[in-house]
C-alpha cells in the first residue's frame, strides 16, 4: 500500500487530508517539528501547526513539553485500538439516546439501496431481528458474506428456508440448490441476493458479479408485498425440492415424506399474516409462545 492510500484510509476514517498527511510524514519521521513536517510536505506553516494540535488533541500525535516541541506519531496500532474503542463508546451512548425515540408508523414504501455495504448490513439486520421464518434465494458470494448471520438465525430457532445455485452446508439450515445452477449463474451478470423475513419486510440486491457493488437494490416494510413475496419464493424452493426427488426417480413413498414436511413448514400463521390482519382485516391474537 502506497503513501496516497494509506492517507485516503486515514481521511475515511475522519482525518482531514492535512492530518493524514502529517500524521503518515510522522510515523516515517519521527521525532520532527512542526516546522519540519511543513517543510516537508509542503503545506503552509500555520495550517500544519493546527493539524498538529488537532492530532494531538485525537491521540494521534504526542509533543515534547520542551522549547522545540518534537512531534511524534502514536504507533498505528494503538491509535486505531483507541479510536475503535471511542466509537464503541460513542455508539453505545448513542443507542441509548436513539432507544427511547418512537418507531415511524407503517410504511408502505419502497426505498433504494446504493451500496453492496448497505445491503449486507440490511439483510443482516433484518436476520437478527427475524422471529419465525427467513426465506432466502441467494447466490455463492453474499451467501458467504451473511452465512453467520444466517446460522445464528437458525440456531436461535427461526426456520430457514434457504434456495442456492451450488451446493453448500449451513449450520441449522435445509439447503435447497438447483442442479442446474452454474447455467443460472453463467446467464446473470452479477450476484443477487432476495431476503423476506417474517412475511414482515423484504430485500431485492442484484450485485455486481464481484459482489462489492450494486445494479440496483430495493428494501421495503410493506407488509402486502413481502406477505406476497415470502409465498413466492418459499413455494418456489419446495416446488424445486419436490422436482429434484421426481428427476432422481425417489420412490413415491419419500416424495410424500418431503411433501408432508414441507406442509408442515409452511404456514400462514406469521408475523406477516398478522400484520395484513392488523392493518386491513380483524386482529388475531399472537400465537401461544410468541
Amino acid at each position: 500500500m502506497g503513501m496516497d492510500d494509506s492517507i485516503q484510509s486515514l481521511v475515511a476514517l475522519g482525518f482531514t487530508e492535512l492530518e493524514a498527511e502529517v500524521y503518515t510524514f510522522l510515523l516515517q519521521e519521527s521525532p520532527a517539528t512542526g516546522y519540519r513536517v511543513a517543510q516537508a510536505i509542503g503545506k503552509p506553516a500555520a495550517n500544519t501547526y493546527k493539524a498538529i494540535e488537532t492530532l494531538q488533541n485525537k491521540g494521534a500525535v504526542i509533543v515534547e513539553r520542551g522549547a522545540s516541541r518534537l512531534c511524534r506519531a502514536v504507533p498505528s496500532d494503538e491509535l486505531l485500538s483507541q479510536m475503535e474503542r471511542s466509537f464503541c463508546d460513542r455508539r453505545t451512548k448513542a443507542a441509548e439516546a436513539l432507544a427511547g425515540l418512537r418507531g415511524s408508523p407503517d410504511d408502505d414504501r419502497i426505498y433504494q439501496l446504493q451500496s453492496a455495504e448497505q445491503v449486507y448490513a440490511r439483510c443482516r439486520t433484518m436476520l437478527a431481528r427475524c422471529k419465525q421464518v427467513a426465506v432466502l434465494d441467494v447466490f455463492p458470494l453474499p451467501l458467504e458474506r451473511l452465512r453467520p448471520e444466517i446460522e445464528a438465525a437458525a440456531e436461535r430457532g427461526v426456520y430457514v428456508s434457504l434456495r442456492t445455485y451450488q451446493p453448500a452446508e449451513v449450520k441449522g439450515v435445509e439447503v435447497v440448490y438447483s442442479n442446474k445452477g452454474q447455467a443460472v449463474m453463467e446467464v446473470y451478470p452479477g450476484q443477487w441476493v432476495i431476503l423476506i423475513v417474517d412475511g414482515v419486510e423484504q430485500l431485492l440486491a442484484f450485485l455486481t458479479p464481484d459482489g462489492r457493488g450494486v445494479h440496483q437494490a430495493i428494501w421495503s416494510r410493506s407488509a402486502f408485498l413481502s406477505f406476497v413475496l415470502n409465498d413466492a419464493v418459499w413455494g418456489s424452493t419446495i416446488l424445486l425440492a419436490l422436482v429434484k426427488l421426481i428427476d432422481r426417480g425417489a420412490p413415491v413413498e419419500e416424495i410424500q415424506g418431503a411433501l408432508d414436511h414441507y406442509r408442515k413448514s409452511f404456514s400462514y400463521d406469521i408475523p406477516g399474516y398478522r400484520e395484513l390482519l392488523r392493518r386491513f382485516g380483524e386482529p388475531v391474537p399472537e400465537p401461544e409462545g410468541a
